[in-house]
């Protein structure tokens, strides 16, 4: 079994880790607009997370790394994939300067792969920018859907109109979403490219939603995929509920927090 050690390469010391406020948020994103004045027949947009609430994120990019890298044991699999999901998710609420991406998600994929490849000896198998490696960053948008995560969309879109709000880059969300039929119409696309450039719970990310309905916080919900996703977007000050039962004791308290995706159909009455 291979332990991996994380470890910043020089890239990093040029990160400017920050939570600091982007231009782009709304003067009126401050006070948190409370759930018991939230009127699901009022609301315009509903903004998913792709990789937490939508997609079996860790399940299908196990499937995948043990399909590209067959010399790997089912132990080894399953670590590469830990370590993989661990070195994504130490950038949440970090921006990255411009001088050094436009494309955060792409840039944090492509510098964890090369370091995580080294470090389980596949750098001469697997080198950076191979067919191999490509498609082992492509496999970030080749996803499976939770179960009920069709059947839900599918009755919210002829309703509302449905966005992703997900730390992924905006090529890489329109590929993920050719899995779902023509019936499901996600028709906005709310990246972490640039100006954003950087990852939840980082406020310009929340406020890219805001900025759809044009200021109006009564207006648009993100379902989240954790607590620590629906916690960013009630700070910033929108409706927001999780699919994670753990929420319920975050504060501010999320809208709703449940265990099952077909939980949504009944709480917005379709």
């Amino acid at each position: 079994m291979l332990l991996f050690i994380w470890t910043y390469d020089i890239q990093y010391l040029f990160l400017n880790l920050i939570f600091e406020d982007q231009n782009i948020e709304l003067k009126n994103s401050s006070s948190v607009i409370p759930c018991s004045s939230l009127n699901v027949s009022a609301l315009r947009l509903i903004t998913f997370d792709l990789f937490g609430a939508l997609m079996l994120t860790e399940v299908s990019l196990q499937q995948s790394i043990g399909m590209l890298l067959p010399m790997l044991s089912s132990d080894d699999v399953a670590n590469f994939t830990t370590e993989w999901l661990f070195a994504y998710q130490s950038y949440f609420g970090h921006a990255i300067s411009p001088s050094i991406t436009h494309q955060m998600f792409q840039w944090v994929l492509h510098s964890s792969l090369v370091n995580i490849l080294s470090s389980f000896q596949l750098t001469k198998q697997v080198p950076e920018g191979s067919v191999t490696f490509n498609d082992l960053i492509s496999s970030w948008s080749n996803l499976q859907p939770k179960v009920g995560a069709i059947e839900v969309l599918t009755k919210l879109s002829r309703k509302y109109q449905l966005g992703l709000l997900s730390n992924g880059d905006a090529v890489t969300l329109r590929r993920a979403l050719r899995i779902f039929p023509s019936s499901v119409n996600v028709s906005l696309i709310l990246s972490s490219d640039y100006p954003v450039n950087c990852f939840k719970p980082c406020s310009s990310m929340y406020a890219q939603a805001l900025t759809a309905v044009h200021g109006d916080k009564t207006k648009v919900i993100h379902v989240a995929g954790s607590a620590f996703d629906t916690h960013g977007a009630r700070t910033f000050g929108i409706y927001s509920g999780a699919l994670d039962p753990s929420a319920i004791h975050t504060k501010p308290k999320p809208c709703f927090a449940f265990n099952d995706i077909k939980q949504l159909i009944a709480f917005f009455h379709v």
